[in-house]
């Protein structure tokens, strides 16, 4: 049983690459767009392994999991941020708040011990809201 947990976590090519992809994508892509980018590197790559290391490096911390209309989106930013969803496009943009910021703290402060948290705001972006000519409300 143990070789097959370290089976599970040993770095492969496929991982090294699926997750260079990640890292690379600043459109949070959803598993099949990351197999389409890694199958240019990685021709012989299948879509099941891709989805996989996505869960594992998930796990791993490596990358986050987006979920949006339940599918999942992925990115290699795991520090503290959040996610602009246009309800047009369906582009995610990542979004820095201090008001997140000052929300934890204040939970933390009454003994609470926050592990992750997640804001998702859903609009317009920029450029939906100029096309549908609602950028001032």
């Amino acid at each position: 049983m143990e070789k097959v947990k370290e089976r599970k976590r040993r770095n492969t090519k496929q991982k090294a690459i699926i997750y260079q992809v990640v890292l690379e994508s600043k459109d949070h892509p959803t598993a099949e767009k990351v197999y389409e980018r890694a199958k240019k590197e990685l021709p012989s790559i299948s879509l099941g392994t891709v989805y996989r290391v996505l869960k594992e490096l998930s796990s791993e911390g490596k990358v986050r999991e987006i979920i949006v209309d339940k599918q999942s989106h992925f990115e290699g930013r795991t520090d503290f941020h959040h996610h602009f969803i246009c309800r047009e496009c369906g582009r995610i943009e990542d979004v820095e708040t201090p008001l997140c910021r000052y929300t934890c703290k204040k939970i933390e402060d009454k003994g609470y011990v926050v592990e992750d948290i997640e804001y998702k705001f859903y609009g317009l972006c920029k450029r939906c809201a100029q096309k549908l000519g609602r950028e001032d409300r």
